[in-house]
């Protein structure tokens, strides 16, 4: 992504949170963006389709926060799932996001409910397996109910303080509170044998929460196209993207290494025009790992 166009989607946040998605039409993205028709449809096919790339643009970075946060640590400890819980909360918060999802739950259009409704259904997917981790196997035949559970105690926590005060919540309080109940809820479910969702239900939620990685060619393909438009000059930037390059292209990718350098990859480029697209790249590397190993 270059700048002009995270210019835009800067531009049309403010607009979507401070006039109402449907009040604000594209003209209104066009005039505060300083740029033409033509240009708003090289980036997005629809207003929906801007909308849905702030969105993804957000789950793309904790999806990255989340995954560096684990490097060389214990998936099994409760607080490190709470710390990336919490990461997700964070950047709601940071990028004033919850309006934007609360105009699209109440919207009339299916297409942006159907987006949403995926993006909810893979935070759950994500929990009940991070759940797993830290419970161990006994717990995946009820993983998706802990699951619901957790999700739902912080969302509507959230709601409940955010009607009653405007104090700002400590949201990192919040799921070590609900972590804690979980504790107890947990083992509780599995002595019980208690399950609530159905498996027709499990089965249209892993659907919709499918999230393919990009196919090990195109991620290379990729990278190499980044790589072209590096400057010539040796730097870390340069170096930690041909590592990548190579150890993707090797018949048998060292995944512990990907995982430590494509953080570096990522912190190299910070504060660069290449930043987002650095930042693009390295979600569809965590993707890869996540999926292959």
């Amino acid at each position: 992504m270059n700048d002009r166009k995270k210019h835009v989607l800067l531009i049309a946040k403010q607009l979507f949170i401070d006039k109402g998605f449907h009040a604000t039409s594209i003209q209104d993205i066009l005039d505060a963006a300083q740029i033409s028709k033509g240009t708003f449809y090289n980036y997005f096919s629809s207003k929906n389709e801007c909308l849905m790339a702030i969105l993804r643009d957000a789950y793309c970075i904790s999806y990255l926060r989340r995954n560096e946060l684990a490097i060389g640590k214990d998936l099994a400890d409760p607080a490190l799932l709470s710390e990336q819980i919490e990461i997700r909360l964070t950047m709601n918060r940071e990028q004033n996001l919850l309006p934007l999802f609360e105009t699209i739950v109440h919207s009339p259009d299916d297409e942006l409910r159907q987006f949403v409704k995926q993006m909810h259904f893979r935070e759950l997917a994500w929990i009940a397996k991070r759940l797993v981790d830290v419970y161990g196997e006994k717990v995946k035949p009820y993983a998706y109910d802990c699951a619901s559970l957790l999700f739902g105690f912080i969302q509507h926590a959230l709601n409940i303080w955010k009607s009653s005060t405007t104090e700002r919540i400590d949201t990192m309080k919040l799921v070590e509170f609900v972590m804690q109940r979980m504790e107890v809820l947990v083992p509780d479910i599995v002595k019980r044998d208690a399950h609530f969702l159905s498996q027709n239900l499990l089965e249209d939620i892993l659907t919709a929460a499918e999230f393919y990685p990009m196919p090990r060619e195109v991620l290379i393909e990729n990278l190499q196209k980044f790589i072209d438009n590096l400057p010539k000059e040796e730097s870390q930037q340069t170096l930690y993207s041909q590592f990548l390059l190579d150890e993707l292209s090797s018949n048998n990718p060292r995944f512990y290494l990907l995982e430590s350098v494509v953080r570096s990859f990522r912190q190299a480029f910070e504060g660069s025009e290449l930043q987002l697209q650095a930042i693009e790249l390295s979600a569809a590397i965590w993707l890869f790992i996540n999926k292959s190993q």
